[in-house]
């Protein structure tokens, strides 16, 4: 269950004695809440550390603003609503200039949120700091100059593109995704014994075997021998969900659609609005759902965008997948399209109208679906989620056996 630290008594122990027996450990991630992959990351660590360790571990999710006082957390809300709405709308092109003011705006937030940042901290007073955000090390460092070390560990939520602020020669472990994360860690001055290749954390269901596939269809009001096509963009939704379904639908091909639209409601009536005119192509539009794993688990193949969260889910799953390029790709993402390519884990379209030739194809080409669940089985990692827990929980274990 989730904890606020502020509830226990104010204890340090990389600074101080505290009773073992008494207290839990407490685990402090950071975190934005823009776009989703952030907090699901935290949430699926979390988790898992309760399920593995049961009864040792507090943990809060701090979003990184709400840290660094009012002016921080007016900038941050500005960047994170726009940077949502960039999504939801698709006007992706918006993220270099959303990310640049936030860029310049870090040195000057500095010394003024530091002392904010200092006080959030020593009113929790984490055992482990586990950051899940770029752009935070500055002021995490900063603390720690002037008020001890804490134990921490940056888990680079994406997956092969890394910014120079998703590191820091401060950092004691970084986790990446894939060897081209770990290789752009080194080239950015990470040492290599810091830097673990273990995989994106997801939520630990996505490790776990799914019913039957027909079990599945049935559950879902789906037809169990039908071609099933799952479209996604991400938890905030995304309006080629729409226009591809509706591609799908008056190319009247022999698939299923099964459309996630997130917390776009907007985007969900569209979308089911098409499904009531759509009478050769079933539509199931579904909103927000915790049901993912069974959804791609009942799935023949994804159409998504770039985003390392859903790839990775995907790949956990076994599903192939259609990565949608035909928008501004984000720098961040931009590795994620070379990656699906280079490993052939998919199909990568540039241009809506390549969206039916590329299915046609791969409906028609079992050999070639294979050849991508072959690929996929290589290379995912579904068991990340666990392994960055258990670094956790290993590594304050060590701590505590640690004379200060």
């Amino acid at each position: 269950m989730q904890q606020n630290f502020s509830q226990h008594p104010s204890t340090r122990p990389h600074l101080q004695l505290v009773d073992k027996q008494a207290a839990k450990r407490r685990v402090l991630f950071l975190i934005v809440d823009a776009g989703g992959g952030h907090r699901s990351a935290a949430n699926a660590i979390s988790r898992c550390l309760d399920r593995e360790y049961p009864g040792l571990y507090d943990y809060e999710l701090a979003e990184v603003s709400y840290t660094i006082g009012p002016l921080g957390r007016f900038l941050g809300a500005t960047y994170s609503g726009l940077y949502n709405v960039a999504l939801q709308t698709g006007h992706y092109w918006l993220e270099p200039w959303i990310f640049g003011v936030l860029s310049q705006s870090r040195d000057v937030l500095l010394p003024i949120g530091l002392p904010h940042f200092r006080k959030y901290i020593k009113d929790r007073s984490p055992d482990m700091l586990v950051t899940l955000i770029h752009g935070s090390h500055e002021v995490t460092h900063a603390m720690m100059q002037k008020d001890g070390h804490i134990p921490n560990m940056t888990v680079v939520t994406d997956a092969a593109t890394i910014r120079p602020s998703w590191v820091h020669p401060y950092c004691d472990q970084v986790i990446v995704s894939t060897d081209e994360a770990r290789q752009a860690c080194l080239d950015l001055g990470i040492a290599p014994e810091r830097i673990d290749v273990l995989g994106h954390p997801i939520d630990p269901r996505f490790a776990r075997p799914s019913p039957p596939v027909p079990e599945l269809r049935r559950r879902f009001d789906l037809s169990e021998d039908r071609f099933t096509i799952m479209i996604m963009m991400g938890g905030t939704g995304g309006k080629n969900i729409y226009r591809f379904s509706q591609l799908l639908q008056e190319a009247e091909l022999p698939v299923q659609i099964v459309a996630c639209c997130g917390s776009d409601k907007r985007l969900l009536a569209q979308v089911e609005q098409l499904a009531k005119a759509s009478s050769t192509v079933p539509i199931k539009a579904l909103g927000f759902s915790d049901e993912i794993p069974n959804l791609m688990a009942l799935s023949d193949l994804i159409i998504t965008k770039p985003g390392p969260g859903t790839i990775m889910e995907a790949m956990a799953k076994d599903l192939p997948m259609i990565i949608d390029d035909t928008n501004y790709t984000m720098w961040q993402e931009k590795g994620n399209l070379d990656y699906v390519r280079k490993h052939n884990l998919g199909r990568i379209i540039v241009d809506p109208s390549e969206l039916l030739p590329v299915v046609r194809t791969l409906m028609n080409d079992s050999t070639a679906l294979e050849l991508m669940r072959e690929n996929i089985r290589k290379h995912k990692k579904p068991e990340a989620t666990r392994q960055i827990a258990q670094l956790i929980h290993e590594r304050l274990q060590q701590a505590e056996q640690t004379p200060l």
